[in-house]
Order: C-alpha cells, then sequence, then structure tokens
C-alpha cells in the first residue's frame, strides 16, 4: 500500500495536515536518498571513464617508446653492419628479440588494465 492510501484525502470535517506532512517528509527523504544514490553512480561513472582515457594514454606512451626505441636499433645495427649482410642478419635478432620484447611488455599492461576493468 502507498503512502498515498495511508493518508486519505480530506474530506468535510477531516483535516490531514499531519498526514501531508508526513507524506511530503518521506517523500523529500526518499528523493534525497535517490539523488544521492544517482550522484555516487555519475561520480563512479566519471572516474571510470578518467581511468580508462589514462589507461589508453599510458599505452600510447609506450607504443610511441617501443617504436622509437627499436627504429633507433634497427639505424644501429645497420650502422654496427657496415653493409655486412652475414653481421646484418646477425643483429637482426637481437632487434627482432627487443621488439618482441617490448611488445610482450605492452600486452601484459593492456592485459592488467582489463583485468582491473573486470575487477579480477
Amino acid at each position: 500500500m502507498s503512502n498515498l492510501e495511508r493518508f486519505p484525502l480530506p474530506g468535510p470535517g477531516r483535516s490531514t495536515t499531519r498526514g501531508l506532512q508526513r507524506v511530503s517528509r518521506q517523500t523529500e527523504r526518499t528523493l534525497a536518498g535517490v539523488e544521492q544514490h544517482a550522484l555516487v553512480r555519475m561520480a563512479r561513472v566519471q572516474a571510470e571513464g578518467m581511468v580508462q582515457v589514462e589507461k589508453s594514454r599510458e599505452i600510447d606512451h609506450l607504443t610511441r617508446q617501443a617504436m622509437g626505441g627499436h627504429a633507433m636499433l634497427r639505424k644501429w645495427a645497420d650502422v654496427l653492419s657496415n653493409d655486412d649482410l652475414v653481421l646484418a642478419d646477425e643483429l637482426r635478432f637481437f632487434t627482432d628479440l627487443a621488439r618482441m620484447g617490448k611488445g610482450e611488455i605492452i600486452a601484459d599492461t593492456i592485459d592488467t588494465y582489463c583485468r582491473e576493468s573486470r575487477g579480477q
């Protein structure tokens, strides 16, 4: 039964001032609770969005660092090999190893961020 049914509308000779105040106070408390709940939910959503933006920026930063590092290593390998094809092939092993390691670091970072988002 709703609150409105507990406090009938006034008829001739009846006063419901006390009943309307109860409904009004209870409604006010209920609405205040709903508003607080909504504000907390909105804050959580906004906070999660802010965190996701920072995660994305960090992944971009790691990727830029890895790409720049790989380009530098590749160029350095070219300088060291001095057009020696055998040495260039041997040095490629190290640049490939570095590239795979950096790729794993980025993948691990992404995996960690995804687990955090899922709450694991």
